[in-house]
């Protein structure tokens, strides 16, 4: 895991910025961005809070590429 880009991605999500976000996750690569940022959330949040920045960004990443 690349804990810096995830963790701006994170950041990302926190301060509201989503289509940074997005870009971010494409940039890090889709085939490893989703499980690398559920094992950092794992790692730094509560279970509670860990789902619900999962379910944001995954909700978020979606919504902003599929317009």
């Amino acid at each position: 895991m690349k804990y810096e880009e995830i963790e701006t991605i994170h950041m990302s999500l926190v301060n509201g910025q989503r289509k940074q976000m997005a870009a971010q996750m494409e940039e890090y690569g889709m085939y490893d961005v989703f499980s690398d940022y559920s094992n950092y959330l794992l790692d730094t949040q509560s279970m509670t809070d860990a789902y619900s920045y999962l379910a944001d960004a995954v909700n978020s990443y979606f919504k902003i590429k599929n317009r």
